[in-house]
C-alpha cells in the first residue's frame, strides 16, 4: 500500500477530490480558483501528489486525443466502422487516463505522473538543477521526488536532508512536503531534514509558509529554525554561526559546538555503512567540538582518543565501539581489536 495514505478508502477519496478540484480550477481558471487548490494542496502531503496525478492524467489524455488517423474513419473500417474508429481515438484516451489516475498510487508516481526521483547513497552529497532553475542539494542517504507542474513545483522529501535554492516565481509556488509538514515558497533558500521524531526546517534566505496537520499556516523568516511535529511548529532564532553549522554538510564537513558525544555519533553514522557505537553510557554525555570531514570518522575517533582518552575497538562488521580508556581487557579469541 502507498505509504502516503492510511488506507485504500482514504486514498480513493483523495484521488476523487483531487480530480474534482483540478477540473473545477481548470474550468474557471481564475486566481481564486487556483488559490483554493493551492490551499487544499498545503493541507496534506497526499493532496499535492494526488493533484499531480490528476493533472498529469488530463495532459496525457489530451495528448492521446490529438493522435488521429490521417484518413477518415470510414476509409479505415467503412461506414459501419465509423463509431468504432471514433471510439478508438477518443474513448480509449479517456479510459487510459482514468486507469492512469486509478493506478498511479500503486505503480508509482515516477512512471506515470512525470515525477523525477533524485537520490544520494550513504556518504554522498549531490546537487541537482531543476528545469525551472532551482537547485536541490541532497545530503547523505537522501531521496526526493520532484513533480514540475504548470502552476506549482512539488517536491516530496522521502528521506534524509535537502537544501533548496528556489528560483523566484510567484505564479508557480515551490512546495516541499516532508513527513506531515508542508513548506511553501516562491523564491528563497531553506533546508529541510527528516528526523525520526520531527521535521527540522532551517530558513537561510527569504521566508516560507509552514503548515502541519491542523495547525494554522505559519510564516518562518530567514535566520530561523523550526521544529515541526504533531501539528506544532516551534521556531528558534539562529545566530549566523548556527546557520553555518547546520549547512556545513554542503561543504563536506560536520561542525560541532558543544553537542554531546551521543549526538556527534548519530551525525557521523549518517555517513557510514557500519556504525560508531558508544559502548559505555558514561561517555555519552561528553561535550565535543570541532570541524571534521563528513566522510572521515577516523579523524573524529582519533580526536576523541587525544582529547578524552577514549579508546576504540573495531568490530568484525566494520563498526567501531567507543569505550573509556581505563585498562583494556584482554581480547577473547576472535574478538575485536583496539585501535
Amino acid at each position: 500500500m502507498d505509504g502516503r495514505y492510511k488506507n485504500a478508502e482514504e486514498r480513493q477519496a483523495i484521488d476523487q477530490e483531487a480530480a474534482r478540484r483540478f477540473l473545477e480550477a481548470r474550468t474557471l481558471d481564475t486566481p481564486d480558483a487556483w488559490n483554493a487548490v493551492y490551499a487544499w494542496i498545503a493541507e496534506d502531503p497526499a493532496h499535492g501528489f494526488a493533484f499531480a496525478q490528476a493533472e498529469s492524467a488530463w495532459e496525457f489524455s489530451e495528448r492521446l486525443s490529438e493522435i488521429t488517423p490521417s484518413v477518415a474513419p470510414e476509409e479505415i473500417a467503412g461506414p459501419a466502422g465509423r463509431f468504432e474508429a471514433f471510439f478508438d481515438r477518443r474513448i480509449v484516451a479517456g479510459m487510459v487516463a482514468a486507469m492512469l489516475v486509478a493506478t498511479a498510487g500503486t505503480i508509482g508516481l515516477q512512471k506515470w505522473a512525470a515525477v523525477e526521483r533524485l537520490h544520494t547513497a550513504v556518504g554522498q552529497e549531490k546537487s541537482y538543477r531543476l528545469e525551472d532553475g532551482s537547485l536541490v542539494h541532497l545530503n547523505t542517504d537522501s531521496t526526493v521526488e520532484v513533480a514540475m507542474r504548470d502552476r506549482e513545483r512539488l517536491v516530496h522529501l522521502l528521506k534524509g536532508e535537502a537544501r533548496f535554492d528556489v528560483a523566484h516565481n510567484k505564479q508557480r509556488p515551490f512546495i516541499v512536503q516532508a513527513g506531515d509538514a508542508t513548506v511553501r515558497a516562491v523564491g528563497t533558500a531553506f533546508a529541510v531534514r527528516l528526523r525520526n521524531d520531527l521535521t527540522e526546517l532551517t530558513v537561510i534566505e527569504g521566508r516560507v509558509a509552514v503548515h502541519e496537520g491542523a495547525a494554522p499556516t505559519q510564516m518562518v523568516g530567514a535566520g530561523t529554525a523550526a521544529a515541526i511535529r504533531s501539528g506544532t511548529v516551534s521556531t528558534t532564532a539562529l545566530l549566523p554561526g548556527q546557520i553555518a553549522q547546520r549547512t556545513a554538510w554542503q561543504d563536506g564537513v560536520i561542525q560541532f559546538d558543544g553537542e554531546t558525544l551521543a549526538q556527534a555519533v548519530e551525525e557521523f553514522n549518517r555517513y557510514r555503512t557500519a556504525p560508531l557505537v558508544i559502548g559505555d553510557p558514561q561517555i555519552a554525555s561528553l561535550r565535543v567540538g570541532g570541524t571534521f570531514k563528513a566522510g572521515s570518522s577516523d579523524q573524529f575517533v582519533t580526536a576523541l582518543s587525544q582529547s578524552f582518552d577514549i579508546r576504540s575497538v573495531s568490530g568484525k562488521d566494520n563498526s567501531v565501539i567507543l569505550l573509556p580508556a581505563g585498562n583494556p581487557p584482554r581480547a577473547a579469541a576472535g574478538g575485536g581489536r583496539d585501535r
